[in-house]
């Protein structure tokens, strides 16, 4: 099957209720537009277990599963990826997978109005959420907000210019690339040259990887891994040539584009799904040109937000036994 893609456009208009939870969106930043509002996990599992900051919100993919052998268990199916903004090695990453029968307490079969998006929200089930990041608030804050870190960010101004909470907000437009269909390392690759210069700059969009000029150093050399003969790069290079402004790549059951031939993970690396024994399969990856959209500030005091790919892997059967919002795995190849 044919990669899907995911790109944002910054220049398109954006509906405030198409980034809500009944319109089902896949997008960048922001807060998460729950997608089961009885089981939204609890503020702790969302808490850096090393400096007990609550991790910021990345993004969020729509990803329903039609296929036989599924029976209807995965109608509405929805991925959060969460970061710790704070920590300056081993970042911490959590990945929650949530699914819903088309039958379900929260939405009807057919696609909501606009008028009535505003009555199908967390609160509308007795759900409050933290004022300052959308994630669940608890009794312990006046159910306000889900820390006292977020309570004090949100009463002191200068917390709020030094940490980052939500990041700036984008709807992800989906595409498939044809061309990806085969986008390992091992697979037949075309000998045409990728970067023919005939390409014209005006053709290549500012903050992908092949707009060097505004690219920022770290990224670029992450990206290279310190060897511009790597392989891997410039197999990843040629693979993103027609999108270059690609965020997502969307490949169930398929393989990641790593970006260089460091920190590859092995198939042991790779944990089975913890709540039915299954060997976890990849489902999607982030790709660094999404660090371009974000606008995190440089730091003089931490390691600043980098990453060369980010690898989702997921329960291959989607299992839908015991707890509603399930961890997933994300692997984090960074080569520095």
């Amino acid at each position: 099957m044919p990669v899907l893609l995911g790109t944002i456009d910054k220049h398109s208009i954006t509906q405030p209720h198409e980034l809500t939870s009944p319109f089902f969106p896949s997008k960048v930043g922001g807060k998460p537009a729950w997608l089961d509002f009885n089981n939204i996990p609890e503020a702790s599992e969302l808490t850096c277990l090393k400096c007990n900051i609550p991790q910021v919100f990345l993004c969020q993919l729509y990803a329903p599963i039609d296929e036989p052998g599924f029976s209807n268990l995965c109608f509405h199916r929805t991925l959060f990826v969460f970061f710790c903004n704070e920590c300056k090695d081993e970042r911490t990453f959590t990945v929650f997978r949530t699914q819903l029968r088309r039958v379900n307490e929260y939405y009807q079969e057919e696609p909501a109005d606009i008028e009535v998006a505003d009555t199908i929200t967390p609160a509308s089930w007795g759900i409050q959420l933290c004022k300052v990041c959308g994630c669940k608030s608890t009794v312990e804050y006046e159910n306000i907000y889900c820390s006292s870190h977020h309570k004090n960010i949100d009463l002191n101004k200068e917390l709020k210019d030094k940490f980052i909470v939500v990041l700036p907000e984008y709807i992800i437009n989906e595409g498939c690339d044809e061309d990806s269909e085969n986008a390992s390392l091992n697979s037949e690759d075309d000998e045409s040259d990728y970067s023919d210069d005939s390409n014209e700059a005006a053709h290549i969009p500012k903050g992908s990887l092949q707009d060097m000029d505004g690219i920022d150093e770290a990224l670029l050399e992450m990206a290279y891994g310190g060897d511009k003969d790597d392989e891997y790069f410039e197999k990843f290079k040629k693979s993103i040539s027609s999108v270059p402004e690609q965020i997502i790549r969307y490949n169930r059951l398929g393989s990641p584009l790593w970006i260089c031939s460091k920190s590859i993970p092995e198939a042991n690396d790779i944990p089975s799904c913890q709540y039915c024994g299954k060997q976890r399969s990849f489902e999607f990856q982030i790709m660094p040109q999404m660090l371009y959209y974000l606008k995190l500030p440089e730091s003089s005091t931490k390691e600043s937000f980098n990453f060369g790919i980010l690898a989702v892997y997921t329960c291959p059967d989607s299992c839908d036994d015991g707890q509603k919002y399930k961890k997933e795995f994300l692997w984090e190849q960074s080569p520095l």
